[in-house]
């Protein structure tokens, strides 16, 4: 038999033992609120129930958090923090609704065209562009404040596949962008409780506005482009206008036969990018013929400058075909936003005012169309012929008429000037 020493030391063992593994849970459960709430977040919805605290001695107070099927304790040495643990487990499981990147984007997006009235195909690149670089498998709540930055880390110094290249300044600029509007737009539907996109900082500076050609490059791009619009090419007609009306390559392959109005002299643009974008617009006088005769040949619904045998908008479009008619007038390639920058450029260099140059191109104000189109040296002129023209004392009927005269499109002034006799001509003379 067993005497009563070696009982009583088997029992102070087993104690002990018993003690050590409290100890070794109690200090693997303390820590484990912050990564309870986290582990919560990241799973299925499950229901959550809290009960305690109990106080097992003066400094434990034991908390017993159900979840679905498991059940897990967590032990405080204060009172107050137990309650402020529970606390805070019941007011995150009240609110929060976990949600996976990918199917926030997918929510995200379908709101923006039911209730924002955005453009499903504008829709179609943001979505892409937030896709293509975050971890759609993730929740919104795993991803915190170190994570975000090193994610868009990592995405900016990896290239891309198409190009063997790292993402442009603008691209990566833009992509951060529109992370930072996801999850703002997840706070607001209680998937989220913070932004950790927000004191991201964008790397690398990128540029504003684009490349654009020289007056003698335009005018043999221009006389290019003429030539195939005349050929019958539609494309060329619609580049020849991004160039003279300062249209977005968009707003030219929206265009239907009844935008042309008042028998080829007037292109309405009825919607666009911003709510400045629709306006009335003069057609030059040397395209009008064209634009006419196109619409002649089109229903009222039927695209003018793009292909009707294209379903959805093919964005590289009119990239590819201005990249063909410069390389045809031997002239740098630019894309189809250096034409509308160009056309900024010279207007003001032509003594159109900035205000004029900012409605044409559909802009609220005219500093988008300094930072992004026109071209510094042409705002700084434009200012330099303002501020000599105000030092200027022109007298009063001299200012009147060249305000009328600023006021009337270039090519129709043209044409009135053809119609007008010049005194002391053979033909003005009367007849003896």
């Amino acid at each position: 038999m067993m005497n009563e020493s070696n009982l009583d030391s088997m029992v102070r063992r087993a104690k002990a033992t018993g003690r050590r593994v409290a100890r070794k849970r109690e200090q693997q459960a303390a820590p484990t609120v912050a990564k309870l709430c986290e582990e919560r977040e990241g799973a299925a919805v499950v229901s959550l129930r809290v009960w305690g605290p109990y106080e097992d001695n003066p400094r434990k107070y034991r908390l017993k958090i159900v979840e679905g099927d498991a059940t897990k304790t967590v032990c405080f040495k204060t009172l107050a923090e137990a309650e402020a643990a529970k606390a805070r487990l019941l007011r995150r499981s009240s609110k929060i609704q976990r949600r996976t990147i990918n199917r926030a984007i997918t929510e995200w997006s379908a709101e923006l065209v039911s209730m924002q009235g955005r453009r499903a195909a504008t829709v179609k690149w943001m979505t892409y562009q937030t896709e293509v670089w975050l971890p759609l498998h993730k929740t919104l709540t795993q991803i915190d404040e170190s994570d975000a930055a090193k994610i868009y880390l990592e995405h900016v110094e990896r290239p891309r596949p198409k190009t063997g290249k790292p993402p442009s300044p603008a691209t990566h600029h833009v992509q951060l962008m529109l992370a930072r509007q996801l999850w703002e737009w997840a706070i607001g539907h209680g998937y989220c409780r913070s932004n950790p996109w927000k004191r991201v900082k964008p790397i690398g500076r990128k540029p504003s506005g684009k490349p654009q050609l020289r007056i003698d490059e335009a005018r043999r791009f221009g006389e290019v482009a003429m030539q195939q619009a005349e050929a019958g090419d539609a494309s060329a007609i619609g580049a020849l206008l991004m160039m003279y009306l300062g249209l977005r390559q968009g707003e030219v392959a929206a265009r239907v036969a009844r935008d042309i109005d008042d028998d080829g002299r007037v292109l309405w643009i009825p919607s666009g990018k911003t709510k400045n974008a629709k306006r009335r617009l003069h057609i030059p006088e040397s395209l009008r013929p064209l634009v006419l005769k196109l619409a002649q040949t089109k229903q009222p619904g039927e695209l003018l400058f793009y292909p009707a045998t294209h379903k959805t908008h093919y964005r590289n479009y009119y990239w590819l075909r201005i990249k063909r008619l410069c390389r045809l007038a031997g002239v740098p390639e630019i894309c189809p936003h250096s034409l509308r920058g160009l056309h900024a450029t010279l207007a003001l260099e032509g003594g159109a005012t900035s205000e004029a140059v900012a409605r044409a191109l559909g802009h609220g104000s005219f500093a988008v169309t300094a930072q992004h189109y026109a071209s510094a040296s042409s705002v700084a002129n434009a200012k330099g012929s303002r501020v000599a023209d105000a030092l200027s004392t022109p007298k009063a009927n001299d200012t009147e008429l060249l305000s009328l005269l600023k006021s009337i499109p270039f090519e129709r002034l043209l044409v009135q000037l053809s119609h007008l006799s010049i005194p002391g001509t053979t033909e003005d003379q009367p007849r003896r």
